[in-house]
């Protein structure tokens, strides 16, 4: 898995640098930028955290869903009804201690995605509905609806499109003083390992995995497969969830139209970049928010569209969902290295 990553990330670069020199910019110039932009200092380092900070949480809501086969695509529109509500609550709720209150959204904020993520379940188990499209269609109600709550009931004194101010008592902290790094990051990486040690150390991920590989053996081996679909999709959208929340809470201390810039959407590249896996989840945001800082900084130095470099991004996606296509490619390397590590053994005998 680790190999068909790199080469994946390999080839998007060297087709991605063809087209940077068809487009008339040097390729080595354009990933030197990108690199320097994105861990040049300390700065730029921070920056990449606070783009990879709500790919984590949408990475690991696809990520664990797709352990079970279940195709949650509605991670942006769930990422949204946890924004509203952390805004709800936070903004027009009356305040208390921090201690309280801060957790408090969360879970709220959570347990309102999840059960938005659970309407698709519902309507799957009960009408057969297609998972695909009842997921990639409520990203759309969300959407809207929280638009329209900002543009009407809920549009501020100045006639913006957005929800008031939170309190201090209901803000998350900056993890550095005078950077908008939200410290909400921490409570990424302790989901990781969360979600890790859910999947790999516990009776539900078992079940998950079981259900994944062969539903039908799932079943008959007593597992009730219509409950597990509904109870991934549940942890699934709470994690989409937790994604709007921190944002709101920890970045924008508002819930304002259009707050998202895809970040649902990216955390399905995130987690295909990651194999699925909640621990690579963790580097793939990084690499992944890396892109996007070092793009936002070439963009600005050099002039060179955003939208060119988008298309690396776009590539190391098409590779990484297709996997047979890569492990040919990967095949020559790969046997080119057991080679070097039978020779190394038979040299050490």
């Amino acid at each position: 898995m680790v190999l068909r990553t790199l080469c994946a990330f390999l080839l998007a670069l060297i087709i991605g640098g063809i087209v940077f020199y068809v487009a008339g910019f040097n390729p080595l110039q354009v990933y030197k930028l990108i690199f320097q932009g994105a861990f040049g200092s300390v700065d730029d380092i921070l920056t990449t955290l606070s783009y990879a900070t709500p790919l984590i949480f949408t990475g690991l809501a696809f990520a664990f869903a797709q352990h079970a086969k279940v195709m949650n695509l509605g991670t942006e529109g769930q990422l949204y009804v946890g924004a509203m509500v952390a805004a709800l609550i936070g903004g027009y709720l009356p305040a208390l201690p921090r201690v309280i209150f801060v957790p408090l959204i969360l879970v709220v904020s959570c347990l309102a995605a999840g059960l938005y993520a659970g309407i698709a379940g519902f309507l799957s188990n009960r009408f057969g509905a297609n998972m695909v499209i009842v997921t990639l269609m409520l990203n759309y109600v969300a959407q809207l609806f929280c638009s329209y709550l900002v543009n009407n009931p809920l549009v501020d004194d100045q006639g913006i499109a957005r929800t008031a101010a939170l309190p201090e008592e209901a803000r998350i902290g900056r993890l550095v003083e005078g950077h908008y790094l939200s410290s909400s990051i921490l409570l990424g990486v302790a989901l990781v390992l969360v979600v890790w040690f859910l999947l790999n150390r516990t009776k539900l991920g078992y079940e998950m995995h079981f259900m994944g590989t062969n539903r039908i053996a799932a079943q008959t081996a007593g597992i009730h497969v219509n409950r597990m679909m509904v109870v991934t999709l549940l942890i699934s959208g709470a994690l989409a969830g937790c994604c709007g929340a921190t944002q709101v809470m920890g970045v924008q201390y508002r819930f304002t139209d259009g707050f998202s810039s895809g970040y649902g959407f990216e955390g399905i590249a995130v987690a295909a970049l990651a194999g699925n896996n909640p621990l690579i989840v963790l580097l793939s945001a990084i690499l992944w928010g890396g892109l996007k800082s070092g793009a936002s900084s070439v963009n600005r130095i050099a002039s060179i569209p955003m939208d060119v470099i988008a298309i690396i991004q776009a590539l190391i996606v098409v590779f990484m969902v297709a996997p047979k296509l890569m492990d040919t490619l990967c095949a020559p390397l790969k046997k080119l290295l057991l080679g070097r590590k039978k020779r190394g053994a038979a040299a050490a005998e």
